[in-house]
């Protein structure tokens, strides 16, 4: 039998020191400390400790710099001949054109232009809300692209083969993981942040879990941005990815985020629990719907852990399940999967139809992986060998209704680099 709430099982909480995961090895499970009793986050302990995490992650990255001082020192190499960045005007069809047709030839921007593009697009991201809602008149469309990871030869291929480039008559909107694991993830991170420079109202970003310092700094990223540029310039990248919004609703019809959907609401996290999941599900509860207005409202500047902010941890990190009820994660602790009921739950209570998600690698690129939750999936052959197709979600207003359709693609040949290749330990990390 299960052991009851406040019995002696072994329950995992955050450790204060959790928070300040940039070391460069840092296991995903180490933003986690053992502690002998549940952990209910409506408490002044925990309210205490909540506080007490912001404050040392923003002691931990020490304020802002004045990047745009930074970026203004440093000179433009006077043999660059790719495209020139002179503000978000500047951005065009031909810079477009030119951007990846120089990432194709393994070539790099100066390091003064991504610091520069980087913040014009922090810029616009400070105007967005956590929660997004797009409208989608009838008769046009609106595509949902997944996880990218780094893989820019699939990603160029997506946008010149298969989804098309954002456009105001074509607007799309990349559910997050733009980086990490694959070797070119600023480029594809840059590619991005051209589009959205050149068209701000049609290219639409969420957070995924690997826009983060913690996932970062283990999956290459970090280690990508040292040795193409410099090291100082992750802190950059993580300004702008802590105000990337967390979730969209389309038409008021669908929800978009990178995983799931608000988890229980006592976050508990007991030995038994992974070893009897179904039991779990009738301890883990939410008795109070959380809302598209509470989402909205929500602080999404934040480095995601699961004490502090608990349900950035759900829309980033969770997945469905299909057993009903809550469950406890196979990825960390502390993160929680949803089953039919809940999912169907939350969409009833907000007015929804259905849910696009991504965060998890499908063999066709796209499945119905519970009702009403559709998961896309858009790096193929993910790290070289998971042997996925790749998709993109393309919802077209029909009568009224977003209608959704798949377009799969394949993996595209690259250079000889390997997935994982700026990872610590791994063949172009940098030097330690």
């Amino acid at each position: 039998m299960a052991p009851r709430r406040g019995s002696s099982a072994h329950v995992v909480a955050l450790g204060v020191l959790g928070v300040t995961l940039w070391a460069g090895s840092a296991s995903l499970s180490a933003w986690l400390a053992p502690r002998t009793a549940p952990l209910s986050l409506s408490s002044p302990s925990s309210r205490a400790t909540r506080a007490s995490s912001s404050r040392l992650a923003m002691m931990a990255r020490g304020g802002e710099e004045d990047w745009r001082a930074h970026a203004g020192g440093l000179q433009v190499p006077s043999d660059y001949s790719g495209p020139k960045y002179e503000g978000p005007g500047s951005v065009d069809g031909a810079f477009i054109d030119n951007l990846l047709a120089m990432y194709k030839e393994q070539k790099l921007l100066p390091m003064k232009y991504v610091y520069m593009m980087t913040l014009d697009v922090l810029d616009i991201l400070k105007t967005e809300k956590s929660l997004q809602r797009l409208a989608v008149p009838e008769g046009s469309k609106i595509t949902v692209v997944g996880d990218l990871h780094g893989q820019y030869f699939d990603f160029v291929h997506m946008i010149e083969e298969v989804s098309g480039r954002p456009s105001p008559e074509n607007p799309i909107l990349f559910n997050g993981d733009f980086v990490d694991r694959g070797p070119w993830s600023i480029e594809v991170l840059m590619s991005l942040f051209a589009m959205k420079l050149q068209h701000p109202t049609s290219v639409h970003f969420n957070r995924g879990n690997h826009e983060s310092e913690m996932t970062n700094y283990q999956y290459g990223f970090s280690g990508e941005v040292e040795v193409k540029y410099e090291k100082k310039m992750m802190e950059c990248f993580s300004l702008a990815f802590r105000h990337l919004p967390l979730a969209h609703v389309l038409e008021g019809q669908v929800f978009v985020a990178h995983a799931g959907v608000p988890g229980p609401e006592e976050r508990l996290w007991e030995e038994w629990m992974q070893k009897a999941p179904d039991e779990a599900a009738g301890v883990l509860m939410r008795t109070t719907q959380i809302t598209l207005a509470d989402i909205e409202a929500t602080d999404r500047v934040c480095e995601p852990n699961p004490v502090a902010y608990p349900l950035v941890i759900d829309l980033l990190w969770s997945d469905p399940k299909g057993a009903n009820g809550y469950g406890p994660s196979t990825r960390v602790p502390m993160v929680y999967t949803f089953g039919p009921d809940i999912a169907q739950r939350f969409l009833d209570a907000n007015g929804l139809k259905y849910m696009l998600r991504s965060h998890e690698t499908k063999s066709a690129g796209h499945q119905e992986t519970i009702q009403n939750v559709i998961t896309v999936f858009s790096a193929p052959n993910y790290i070289d060998r998971a042997g996925n197709l790749a998709a993109v979600a393309v919802l077209t207003n029909k009568g009224g209704n977003l209608e959704r359709d798949f377009v799969q693609f394949a993996a595209q040949p690259h250079p000889d680099i390997e997935s994982g290749a700026y990872m610590v330990g791994k063949s172009l990390a940098p030097a330690r």
